[in-house]
């Protein structure tokens, strides 16, 4: 379904702009009776502008175009997307030196406050000193690969600008259009900001490696699911750009949200009762806090019930975008298109 819009579609509009088949001019003198005609020649098929039109209007309610094609076909465009999207993360170099330097000054400062409490206060919520500095020094690696800061999805000023409209007839679907983009960008951060700063933190510290190799695979594992927890998170806060005409309030508040639920900023175990317990039931806890207890082994249901919450979370919130998503493109005003 085509959302409402001050302007007509291109499509549209070229419909509505041609002259009817009386105001055509006429292209050749009409034969004589005496002069041989010649057969007439095979009609060409070109494409009508209803066609197009037709193709428009069969966006299903997440923003899709209904055309048939096998999931082969879709996973390789969806590798393309977000294959696509880390070239172009790749291309800011000076950003990229910048955000490598950034976190790995984060995550030394954290890590050395982390040791001196812990060494003041051994066996604080649990944890001894290598595993709070571990805890600490990973974490902070990975709050940019998780974009706790919240962003990243550039749906609101595509909203702004107009250009959103184009998104809306992708024929991959909206949602899972930004799902590729993001996959792409977490790939390229993960490499770039996580990896060198958990390699110095490495050098300065004693940290604590995963006591088996399970540990390690579901640690793994989770990474991709707090992927998806942190992209729905943030995806349902784009959103509100189609209801709210300066979405940046919105931003700010669940950005801060985020990092003192995730766990980036303190355990969450350090929580004292009732709000330790919420926190430990929302999803932000699935971002950060959930993949350093696997790695360290302190997941108190044990792996596979931390995995199992991390995915529950993940389906919920891909579900609740896209139900928001067909009613977002149903209203959607372009601010300066």
């Amino acid at each position: 379904m085509i959302p409402d819009r001050a302007n007509p579609p291109p499509a549209q509009a070229n419909l509505a702009t041609l002259p009817a088949s009386a105001e055509l001019p006429a292209t050749a003198a009409a034969p004589t009776a005496a002069a041989p005609t010649a057969p007439a020649a095979a009609p060409t098929e070109s494409p009508s502008p209803t066609r197009l039109v037709g193709s428009l209007s069969r966006l299903d309610r997440t923003g899709r175009l209904d055309r048939p094609g096998s999931a082969w076909e879709s996973a390789r465009m969806w590798g393309a997307i977000s294959s696509a999207s880390a070239r172009r993360m790749l291309r800011y170099r000076a950003a990229i030196l910048a955000s490598i330097v950034s976190n790995i000054v984060l995550t030394v400062l954290r890590g050395h406050l982390a040791l001196a409490v812990w060494t003041h206060r051994p066996g604080l919520a649990g944890y001894d000193s290598t595993a709070a500095v571990t805890f600490t020094v990973l974490g902070q690696s990975l709050v940019t690969t998780f974009a706790v800061f919240g962003g990243m999805i550039d749906i609101p000023w595509r909203v702004r600008n107009g250009s959103i409209e184009v998104d809306l007839v992708r024929p991959l679907g909206f949602q899972r259009w930004y799902l590729g983009l993001e996959v792409g960008r977490a790939a390229v951060y993960l490499a770039s900001r996580a990896l060198p700063a958990a390699i110095v933190g490495v050098l300065l510290f004693d940290l604590r490696l995963p006591r088996t190799a399970g540990a390690a695979a579901a640690f793994a594992v989770s990474l991709g699911l707090a992927l998806l927890v942190s992209f729905g998170l943030r995806y349902l806060v784009a959103l509100s750009a189609f209801w709210m005409t300066d979405f940046r309030g919105v931003q700010a508040v669940s950005a801060l949200v985020m990092m003192f639920f995730s766990g980036a900023i303190l355990p969450l175990v350090l929580f004292p009762g009732a709000l330790g317990t919420i926190a430990g039931l929302l999803p932000f806890g699935a971002v950060i806090q959930t993949p350093m207890d696997l790695y360290l082994g302190t997941a108190d249901d044990g792996p596979v019930r931390a995995l199992a919450f991390q995915a529950a979370w993940a389906l919920v919130l891909l579900l609740a975008g896209q139900a928001l998503t067909s009613r977002a493109i149903r209203r959607l005003v372009v601010q300066n298109g």
